[in-house]
């Protein structure tokens, strides 16, 4: 297995293609950021362009063909990228806001029946110093989703010793333009999570992530419960209307309700389950926290 791998870097937009031809079927824009290299053609359909095939995620074909130079006028920058080592993984057992896995795995049992609704979004239970509405209906989005599920885990594990607020609540909910990565802000400052080293590297175990497909649109706040590094798997928990889910589940490979609350031994094997190269790839803006969760049994890995 080779220790790199081509990536397409560009700086502006580009047009997508279908065919490496520009007078080909267009498919769809390709934003500024790094891309994955699938296939490279250099000097073709003529000498005058070079045309490399993308891995890009959020066009339809989850690929797409962009021309990177015409004749002496290059459109974008390819490099070869070292493959990031596995991520050490730390224990936490000596830290003195970490929870054990199980305070978050036995509540998972009460996000089975529900349903992923945008605008009629509702906790299953109270959470401290800030009032939200409760179910039922049994509906929730992916920021109530991801703050009932750790808040509610750190608070009762912790009691006073965690403080949540209607601030911390607001920051969850990405009410802010002032930072549009709040859900991570809010986990590091109220002592749930560490900052990792930077934003590109592989994933702790429960790691939060606040991801954004443009500039600023498309946002989503999901769960990544493991990084298998062999395969570059990440085994995501969130509450969505896609891939598979119709409520809370795992990415790729079903609502809780249909998988169960543990995920299958063999998930990073499954074909639809993402890749965290593909996580960078679709999510172009993000930011990671590392929560602090010791004695993890729940991925398998």
């Amino acid at each position: 297995m080779s220790d790199t791998y081509r990536v397409a870097r560009l700086a502006i937009r580009l047009r997508g293609y279908v065919q490496p031809d520009s007078a080909g079927q267009f498919e769809g824009y390709v934003e500024a950021g790094d891309y994955v290299v699938l296939e490279e053609k250099q000097g073709y359909p003529t000498a005058d362009t070079d045309y490399v095939r993308l891995e890009v995620p959020t066009l339809g074909a989850l690929d797409t063909w962009i021309c990177v130079r015409w004749r002496t006028q290059r459109y974008a920058l390819l490099v070869n990228m070292e493959k990031p080592p596995a991520t050490t993984r730390l224990a936490f057992d000596d830290d003195p806001l970490a929870v054990p896995e199980s305070a978050l795995t036995t509540r998972l049992a009460e996000f089975q029946e529900y349903s992923y609704d945008l605008d009629e979004a509702r906790y299953p239970w109270e959470l401290p110093g800030v009032r939200v509405p409760l179910a039922p209906p049994r509906s929730n989005n992916c920021c109530t989703f991801v703050e009932a599920l750790v808040v509610k885990a750190f608070s009762d594990v912790h009691g006073a010793a965690f403080a949540w607020d209607a601030r911390r609540h607001r920051q969850m909910m990405v009410s802010s333009a002032e930072d549009y990565f709040s859900p991570v802000t809010a986990a590091i400052e109220s002592g749930m999570a560490i900052s990792p080293p930077d934003a590109d590297c592989p994933p702790h175990p429960w790691t939060l992530i606040q991801g954004w497909r443009n500039q600023w649109r498309n946002g989503h706040t999901f769960l990544i419960v493991e990084h298998h590094a062999a395969t570059d798997k990440v085994l995501i928990l969130e509450s969505n209307y896609y891939y598979g889910l119709r409520g809370v589940g795992y990415r790729g490979v079903g609502s809780l309700h249909e998988v169960g609350l543990k995920p299958p031994g063999d998930w990073w094997t499954r074909s639809d389950v993402w890749t965290w190269r593909r996580i960078c790839s679709t999510y172009l803006f993000r930011r990671q926290a590392w929560l602090k969760v010791k004695e993890r049994t729940l991925s398998g890995v």
